[in-house]
């Protein structure tokens, strides 16, 4: 019995697009960096105090238990640090836009400004 292959396919890239959705889009990006930064400090305290003496029995279970722990921060780090790049680049496009617009606004001040002036001339 084998497995249709274009499922996988499909299950792949449906993973790819969500991840895609979950890092362009700041409300999930944020939410996924919550869940992870507490699901880190519980492993963390789990490791530290409740689970202490059974991971301290088996050098592999320790080792295992450590390395995903360790993992999982990597991954909030990386995930922060990319979050603050993509803060950072939408604020430059937003002073970017901004500075457009009161240009325009400065622009059009000095056409009306000309344009008074030129009606009290003809006074």
């Amino acid at each position: 019995m084998e497995k249709d292959p274009t499922s996988k396919k499909q299950k792949l890239a449906m993973s790819l697009a969500t991840g895609w959705i979950i890092l362009r889009h700041r409300p999930y990006r944020r939410n996924l960096l919550f869940v992870t930064t507490l699901a880190t400090l519980v492993l963390l305290f789990a490791g530290a105090v409740p689970l202490a003496p059974r991971l301290a029995a088996s050098p592999f279970w320790f080792a295992l238990f450590w390395i995903a722990v360790f993992l999982l921060a990597s991954f909030v780090l990386l995930l922060a640090i990319y979050d603050l790049i993509r803060i950072r680049k939408e604020h430059r496009a937003r002073m970017v836009e901004l500075e457009n617009e009161l240009a325009e606004a400065a622009e059009e001040a000095r056409q009306l400004a000309e344009e008074l002036k030129a009606e009290e001339g003809e006074r």
